[in-house]
């Protein structure tokens, strides 16, 4: 029969199938919500969202019809070269397999930022039905229903809508942070139409690389030079130094033959900076107007540092302050740190420049207003590239916990 059109699932071929369970760490079993669960996982760990793929095949394949990646492509790439892809191609490879091992699903559409730009997966099983969505991905299997639970990225919140289900996600507050699922049936004719839109010029996932995947507790990115590490309250940004190809292919496990190529055709822009920033965040109900201002003057800076240092003498400078401190268990009385600190307007900021035997950091206090939600924003600016928080993430957790504590203690001067 023929499958060109994407007219009915596709299962795949026992072999290949095989291949891809073992590719997954995963043995063949009955389907229910544990398997579910174990797919849905390893293929967010260990397929990555990447558009290279897809960059590669828009400029290999002329034809519109032919440019998406059906499942037996995507799989059979995936595991000769580490490749994934982008939201349609996941869904459909990510359907494909579940098709195989017995599981009943449909495709669905959504919106991220306009309708039908988006695809999931409903799967039915003898526990209820389960929204999938390793488009996005989302972080979790989520119920079709109205709920709010925790992930190892944030809270995750569904509800109804007149359509189906808006979710709506925590965490590190950047980036899309919602989306709606259609639940509408779609026949595969209009989804594999959907698919082929996906493959406009002006398409975001045909002008620059990217890429994410899961990391247990955390998700690993890259776009525009940088790589970004996100968990449930904090976001790592570090520079990555070219030539990158090989250093992404360590990361993500993305040929770097293909990541080469992609670069080739869309550019490898440089990052926004040398230098790494660590930055967590702190939701907190009301405006934002007021957080700033509550620890940019002598007692409320004073009261911001207390437990970590004692203010012992402060005095004015240009567009700010400048304290004196020591640390509560100095014996000897001596003024160990200095902070000049100032507030700037463009963005609205409290910039701190700490001075400690004769070492030298830069750190900030910000505040964002993301859909509505107001959050605080503590950034450290990390010299350097600092590729060891890649190697080291009990290092980065202890500096993100190190940097949440301060927010606990900002927010409880905010009124």
């Amino acid at each position: 029969m023929d499958r060109s059109d994407g007219s009915n699932r596709e299962p795949l071929p026992a072999p290949l199938a095989d291949s891809v369970l073992e590719a997954l760490d995963l043995s063949r079993a009955e389907p229910g919500r544990g398997l579910l669960e174990a797919l849905f996982s390893r293929f967010n760990a260990r397929v990555p969202f990447e558009t290279a793929s897809k960059i590669e095949r828009d400029a290999a394949v002329s034809d519109p019809d032919d440019k998406p990646r059906r499942p037996p492509i995507f799989w059979t790439e995936h595991l000769e070269r580490g490749s994934g892809g982008t939201c349609f191609a996941r869904v459909a490879a990510f359907d494909s397999l579940l098709s195989t091992l017995g599981f009943r699903a449909r495709k669905i559409l959504g919106r991220v930022q306009r309708d039908f730009d988006h695809a999931a997966l409903v799967v039915d099983s003898r526990e209820g039905s389960w929204i999938a969505d390793v488009g996005f991905p989302l972080p979790t299997l989520l119920p079709a229903r109205p709920v709010e639970l925790e992930s190892v990225l944030g809270d995750v919140r569904v509800e109804e809508t007149a359509r189906g289900w808006g979710v709506a996600l925590g965490g590190v507050p950047e980036g899309p942070r919602s989306l709606e699922l259609f639940d509408a049936a779609v026949p595969e004719p209009e989804f594999s139409r959907r698919w082929r839109e996906t493959f406009r010029p002006d398409s975001k996932f045909l002008s620059e690389v990217a890429m994410r995947i899961s990391r247990e507790n955390r998700a690993l990115s890259f776009a525009r030079g940088e790589v970004r590490v996100d968990d449930a309250h904090s976001r790592l940004t570090l520079p990555l130094p070219s030539p990158r190809a090989p250093r992404l292919e360590e990361l993500f496990g993305v040929d770097e033959e293909l990541l080469r190529s992609a670069f080739d055709r869309v550019g490898d822009p440089e990052p926004a900076s040398g230098d790494a920033f660590l930055a967590a965040y702190l939701e907190i109900p009301g405006e934002a107007s007021s957080a700033l201002s509550a620890i940019s003057g002598p007692d409320g800076y004073r009261h911001l540092v207390a437990g970590v240092a004692e203010v012992v003498s402060h005095e004015t400078a240009p567009g700010g302050w400048i304290f004196r401190m020591r640390p509560p268990e100095s014996a000897s009385g001596e003024i160990l740190l200095e902070d000049r600190v100032r507030l700037e307007s463009e963005p609205a900021r409290l910039r701190v420049e700490r001075r400690s035997a004769g070492a030298a950091s830069e750190s900030f206090y910000e505040t964002a207003v993301r859909d509505g939600r107001t959050f605080l924003v503590r950034r450290w600016k990390l010299a350097g590239a600092r590729e060891d928080l890649l190697r080291n993430d009990s290092l980065r957790g202890r500096l993100a916990g190190s940097a949440a504590a301060e927010l606990l203690g900002w927010a409880r001067l905010v009124r």
